[in-house]
């Protein structure tokens, strides 16, 4: 299966493996960007004929653009209708009652203190069995965090396990053990 390639995130296969093993219906992403991680999961979910990827954004055009081009990546792969985009604010979503989801994936210039926003925001579905994704968590990544907590300051409470080797562009898991035998 052919892959977007994204220069900095080496680990696209592992996403793609890790949401064919799980096979997730409602997958929620935070932090699209130019939608390479996005189409990587839809890709699995079009393989496995089932799902829908719901992905929120700030949507900062200096940094990323518009939103228009992370929809045309999607068209280019052809699984646009696979995907709603929305604009959303993490904080918004997280403070929701009703947060329904098989797995999330989250990239918004993470950090020991989002992590731990995240983590106690969907414990509960954590231990239900909801899968959560992550950017960073490799002691290279924490070296770019400036003035906030680091990622493995709050490894241990959270429970996170690095599935990349030490380098900047890393790839994280929280995920309810005793619900899933998972192959990284």
């Amino acid at each position: 299966m052919e892959l977007p390639n994204h220069g900095k995130y080496q680990w696209l296969p592992i996403l793609h493996n890790i949401v064919k093993q799980v096979k997730p219906e409602n997958i929620i992403e935070f932090g699209p960007g130019r939608g390479q991680t996005t189409v990587t999961m839809a890709l699995a979910l079009k393989e496995l004929g089932n799902g829908h990827i719901y992905s929120h954004d700030i949507w900062n055009s200096a940094y990323w653009g518009e939103m228009s081009k992370t929809i045309d990546e999607f068209k280019k792969w052809g699984v646009d209708d696979l995907i709603t985009l929305k604009n959303l604010n993490f904080y918004d979503w997280v403070k929701l009652s009703d947060k329904k989801f098989d797995m999330l994936y989250f990239d918004i210039d993470n950090n020991g203190n989002k992590l731990l926003d995240l983590y106690y925001g969907v414990k509960e579905n954590i231990d239900n069995g909801a899968v959560v994704i992550f950017e960073g968590g490799s002691h290279e990544r924490d070296r770019y965090i400036v003035d906030r907590k680091k990622m493995n300051d709050v490894k241990d409470e959270i429970g996170y396990e690095l599935l990349t080797p030490n380098v900047k562009y890393s790839l994280s898991i929280i995920y309810n053990k005793d619900l899933y035998d998972m192959e990284f």
